[in-house]
């Protein structure tokens, strides 16, 4: 899971440097067509079965619904705004709104050390989007709307994929994911050149098998067997890790610049973290 974590601090650099290049529908398609790829080798390898029982096809393909929103909206966000301030935002928001749906849905009862931990975690990402100064119009330009739809979605998958161990195995499970994912995926990148991808340089390509393989067919899928086996909450813990490795990313590759407000928000949101997480 720390491994994991890593590359979904380096995959906001990795989403930004893409944005460069093509648009959000068509980096959103080759990114889920190679994580199939890439996972059914893992599939050979652990010699797991293919097969999906046609009783877990609904539930398998409602959270490859919420994967390819949350990836529109993560391309959407790092493309016009900046990688660090979503890899924070996304990823602090994510355990807090996670905790607070999944209490309501399951009807779980929070102790006093949760309620705090919510409050200064929603409290820290009003700092990160420095809500006090923005209009409507700053909210979309600056991406922030994008990354707050990104972390709903992302909140989908998690509660999902709890679920999914009652039905389907872990890597049959991911690899159908990310199958049903690059098909839903693929009317949306009908308005580009689906091809115009083998035009591109070594740095579209690095970027994309960073995103791809390691980001998503790795990451996402050991997110995934996390999900089935600490349970959501305690999944959604581990992305505390993500934040710092964002930013520094982000500042290496990208020179972003590290906002005040970012440091702060990002610093209570993973205290939040830990308050809702600890024993």
């Amino acid at each position: 899971m720390v491994l994991a974590m890593l590359t979904w601090g380096l995959s906001w650099t990795n989403a930004k440097i893409l944005g460069f290049y093509a648009n959000a529908p068509l980096i959103m398609f080759w990114r889920f067509f190679l994580a199939s790829i890439t996972f059914s080798f893992v599939l050979k390898l652990s010699n797991s079965s293919f097969r999906i029982p046609p009783h877990a096809i609904p539930i398998t393909i409602f959270n490859s619904v919420s994967m390819v929103s949350y990836n529109y909206f993560y391309f959407k966000g790092t493309q016009i705004g900046l990688a660090g301030t979503g890899g924070v935002l996304v990823t602090t928001l994510n355990p807090i709104l996670t905790t607070i749906i999944s209490s309501i849905l399951l009807k779980e009862l929070m102790k006093k050390k949760d309620w705090l931990g919510l409050a200064l975690g929603l409290t820290g990402g009003v700092i990160i989007l420095r809500i006090w100064e923005m209009s409507f119009a700053n909210f979309y330009h600056s991406g922030n709307l994008f990354f707050i739809l990104a972390s709903l979605s992302w909140v989908s998958v998690t509660i999902i994929t709890s679920k999914s161990k009652l039905i389907l195995s872990f890597f049959p499970y991911s690899f159908w994911s990310f199958v049903f994912a690059t098909f839903l995926s693929l009317p949306l990148s009908l308005n580009a050149d689906l091809f115009s991808i083998f035009y591109f340089d070594w740095v579209f390509w690095l970027n994309l098998i960073m995103l791809s393989a390691f980001a998503m067919a790795f990451g996402t899928s050991i997110y995934f067997l996390a999900s089935t086996k600490l349970g959501p909450k305690k999944a959604s813990s581990y992305i505390f890790l993500v934040p710092l490795t964002a930013i520094l990313f982000a500042m290496y590759f990208l020179d972003e610049p590290l906002q005040l407000s970012t440091l702060i928000g990002g610093a209570l949101g993973m205290f939040a973290v830990y308050l809702i997480n600890i024993n």
